[in-house]
């Protein structure tokens, strides 16, 4: 065989062999990277980002690579609509996120509509449980974890009257947290005193805000905000009533709370769907990994978006012919999460633990 022709049935076996590599799989991820209320959004997308470079160096899933497509929400649900729809347009086989209840209640009836399974992230709003439709997510609703926060104030710390401040800009999670607090409080016998709401801004005045939230001198006081605002507030209320009890929902319990608010948010109560102390040898190959490749611990929204993207993974990876991802779910039904197993209910709902720490020299610790 001549040079010339060698070289032309080289390239003919190289064509071909590239014609024959299967495409890669899209996944689409969602969530709020941009702002000054990120951290939820981009340690999501993070933790998605660590669990799809792993697949794909251990060889994607059934030979085939994943592609990550990442579409910044804003923390607006109109351009958490538009992400979605452009992520369906692109054919993803997934949608990892969004990172927060009202993105997710204007942005699920889309992918339900389009039969993509949208796994969300850190969305545990109440109007998204028990409905048949394509929205899975593997922790837990408001009234698991709001519940939780109650019964530790009520019984634990002997609290009978909490205000409340509530951020309405992620409302579809701020008042689904907020009813389910206080419905289960006031069933101990406790009593809800003056509730702020608010709409957080550029503009927000928070000394004025402080100061009309601790009103009619409660025994706490529970910030149901995101951590920035958390800090902010923590800094007034600790000069206008420095012994107040402060407390937060699990919005608020990243990283940030501790950076931001440094001595003003020493000793507050802030649940979490995060065990950082766990030993868990799952969670803390996650732990080591994320550390070397983001420089940094991860926070809870990272290792929610990480379960989120591996049962996904595990999905597609034993989706059968002719079963959408859906019917794959559930006939599996049950995954490895990080800190304990996942199961999906025949609506795609699961319970989570919540672990309640409190602030104490700028870390969180378990509280008891």
């Amino acid at each position: 065989m001549g040079p010339f022709r060698l070289a032309c049935l080289t390239l003919a076996l190289l064509t071909l062999g590239a014609c024959d590599a299967p495409p890669p799989i899209r996944l689409g991820f969602i969530g709020g990277i941009s702002g000054a209320n990120a951290d939820l959004g981009s340690s999501g997308r993070n933790g998605v980002q660590l669990a799809i470079e792993q697949a794909n160096a251990q060889g994607g899933v059934r030979g085939r690579s994943i592609e990550l497509l990442i579409k910044d929400d804003q923390l607006d649900p109109e351009q958490g609509q538009r992400a979605t729809q452009q992520l369906i347009d692109a054919q993803v086989a997934a949608i990892l996120g969004p990172m927060t209840s009202t993105v997710a209640v204007a942005s699920a009836p889309l992918a339900t509509r389009a039969g993509v399974v949208m796994m969300a992230g850190t969305v545990t709003t109440q109007a998204l449980a028990g409905v048949d439709d394509q929205f899975f997510r593997t922790i837990g609703s408001t009234a698991q974890h709001a519940a939780i926060m109650a019964n530790y104030l009520y019984d634990k710390r002997a609290i009978r009257l909490v205000n409340l401040a509530v951020d309405l800009r992620n409302q579809a999670y701020s008042k689904s947290w907020q009813d389910d607090f206080s419905r289960h409080f006031q069933s101990l016998g406790g009593r809800i005193g003056h509730v702020q709401h608010y709409t957080s801004s550029a503009q927000t005045d928070f000394v004025s805000l402080a100061n009309s939230a601790r009103s009619g001198q409660p025994h706490a006081l529970v910030l149901i905000t995101s951590a920035l605002d958390a800090a902010l507030l923590c800094n007034q209320l600790r000069q206008q009533q420095p012994d107040l009890l402060l407390a937060t929902s699990e919005w608020a319990g990243t990283g940030e709370l501790i950076e931001l608010g440094g001595r003003a948010v020493e000793g507050v109560v802030v649940p979490n769907y995060l065990d950082q102390h766990s030993q868990t040898p799952a969670f803390m190959a996650f732990r080591t990994a994320y550390r070397q490749r983001f420089q940094h611990d991860p926070g809870y929204p990272a290792l929610v978006a990480y379960n989120a993207a591996q049962v996904v993974l595990q999905a597609l990876s034993a989706q059968q012919p002719g079963e959408s991802l859906k019917q794959t779910l559930l006939r599996q039904r049950d995954y490895p999460g990080l800190l304990g197993p996942i199961h999906f209910d025949d609506f795609g709902d699961t319970r989570s633990h919540t672990y309640l720490t409190l602030i104490r020299n700028g870390e969180f610790i378990n509280a008891h």
